[in-house]
């Protein structure tokens, strides 16, 4: 799997955990808020990573850093929590 393939995959189960737990409208909010508050949130994550750790993987962690810290990311998962919202 090339590391497009992953991200997307990524995106996928984060839009579904989002929208299972009923937290579309919030996450879309932050998403769409800019680019500078996305970028931002990924460095956050980088930060609070060992902390994290604790509660979850830390691979998930650097993958949603890595998330947020890319546009095209972060506009694929708003995308996918738009149509999740539709269906």
């Amino acid at each position: 799997m090339d590391d497009l393939s992953v991200q997307n995959a990524f995106v996928d189960q984060v839009a579904t955990t989002l929208s299972r737990r009923g937290l579309q409208a919030p996450a879309l909010i932050l998403l769409e808020a800019g680019p500078p508050l996305t970028f931002l949130g990924g460095q956050l994550l980088w930060v609070a990573q060992p902390a994290l750790s604790l509660f979850m993987s830390t691979k998930v962690v650097a993958q949603m850093a890595q998330l947020l810290e890319e546009p095209e990311a972060v506009q694929a998962l708003a995308a996918k929590l738009h149509a999740e919202k539709a269906e």
